[in-house]
């Protein structure tokens, strides 16, 4: 189950197994949610994702733009070195910035 709690000022939202077109439905509503309102500062804690596939990384791009749009940013923690590889062969290691774990991701607001 997605999980969504604030580290500090910051939205964390935890990610299941999976980040594919099939679970869409139910992760982009709670993920699309961080970014309404005040300034959009959302970590996406990867560490029990364990399959993403196109569609899940696309919406990566597009929930990091909408929050670059509104001078925020989406940060990635934790991913798995399946994860992280999918990440650097597609090039979103390069969009998004990945930090080893969520107080990390969290922390890189800050500076």
């Amino acid at each position: 189950m997605t999980q969504h709690y604030q580290q500090g000022c910051v939205d964390v939202v935890q990610l299941d197994e999976r980040l594919t077109g099939d679970e869409l439905p139910t992760i982009e509503p709670v993920l699309s949610a961080t970014l309404t309102g005040r300034l959009p500062q959302l970590v996406i804690d990867l560490r029990r994702l364990r399959l993403i596939d196109s569609s899940g990384l696309e919406l990566l791009h597009q929930l990091h733009t909408q929050a670059l749009r509104r001078g925020g940013a989406v940060h990635l923690a934790a991913p798995s070195p399946l994860i992280r590889d999918v990440m650097r062969i597609t090039g979103m290691d390069q969009e998004l910035a990945v930090h080893r774990d969520v107080v990390a991701a969290a922390g890189a607001f800050a500076l």
